[in-house]
């Protein structure tokens, strides 16, 4: 009887050795942390300089996309794969921790200054590796506070701040997408899309509605 308990037991060590092993590389194929894994159109890493800024900036706008939801929006922005200063290959996330979004209201100003709302969240994957995970704003929760300058947190669907400035006695409606950042906070890094850039790469206005 002892003799059979040792032999079961070996099996069910056997097994779920092979189980853990399988399960673990299974693991690591299934996280987008390869840059070889994003489409070559998006693999910027023979670029450097202007180029790379260039290149770098209309992908952000190209896969920029608002996705509207019941209680708020999420915004994501375009992904892509780069050299950095070590000139190994990776994907912006894996360099750029931070992502910064800034709109100003439309049709509102308040002592001739234009109300602005800064977004700012992690710099992390999505299921698309082509694309930056979605910021989501909870817009009706926003709404839902009296309007005055200062930030509001949240853990929703993705941790984020939302900061607001030069707020009129009522919520804007309306938010023009003007400025688009990635920050590596750590070496004091950015890749930032003006206003003036935003219009050009996009050639239309980005409008938010509140």
């Amino acid at each position: 009887m002892k003799r059979n308990l040792g032999a079961l037991m070996l099996v069910l060590a056997a097994f779920m050795g092979g189980y853990f092993h399988i399960y673990s590389n299974t693991e690591v194929m299934l996280t987008p942390r390869d840059p070889a894994s994003i489409r070559n159109a998006y693999d910027f890493s023979h670029l450097q300089g202007e180029p790379l800024q260039t290149a770098a900036k209309q992908r952000l706008l190209a896969g920029f996309q608002m996705k509207k939801e019941t209680n708020g929006t999420g915004i994501g922005l375009g992904h892509f794969v780069f050299l950095d200063a070590n000139g190994e290959r990776k994907m912006a996330c894996q360099y750029f921790n931070k992502v910064l979004i800034t709109f100003e209201a439309e049709g509102v100003s308040v002592a001739g200054e234009k109300p602005v709302m800064e977004v700012e969240g992690k710099c992390e994957f999505s299921s698309d590796v082509a694309r930056i995970n979605a910021l989501y704003i909870p817009i009706a929760k926003i709404t839902g506070e009296r309007p005055g300058d200062g930030e509001f947190q949240f853990t929703d669907k993705s941790s984020i701040t939302v900061r607001f400035t030069n707020l009129p006695e009522q919520w804007p409606k309306l938010w023009l997408l003007k400025n688009v950042k990635i920050i590596n906070e750590k070496n004091f890094e950015s890749i930032n899309v003006e206003s003036n850039e935003v219009a050009h790469y996009l050639g239309h206005p980005m409008v938010l509605k509140f």
